[in-house]
């Protein structure tokens, strides 16, 4: 099977589509387990009021901006 090849000047926009495509998802999975996390939480103690689901969903969207700040940084 032959391989296409594209232009010099295509690789590049596709490589950081690729990247920020990629900074996306962690973004969804590290907000995803620390609601989860909090969900758990709240189902394990029996609040009446979703605490710690708010916490936690909180503290991962701070640790995802991190994340994605330090990615963006790094280039």
């Amino acid at each position: 099977m032959e391989e296409k090849k594209l232009p010099q000047k295509e690789k590049p926009a596709l490589n950081s589509y690729i990247k920020y495509s990629g900074l996306g998802f962690q973004m969804i999975g590290v907000i995803g387990a620390f609601t989860f996390a909090g969900y758990k939480l709240d189902e394990s103690q029996q609040t009446k009021t979703p605490i710690y689901t708010g916490i936690l969903s909180l503290i991962g969207v701070l640790a995802s901006l991190y994340i994605v700040l330090k990615g963006l940084k790094s280039n």
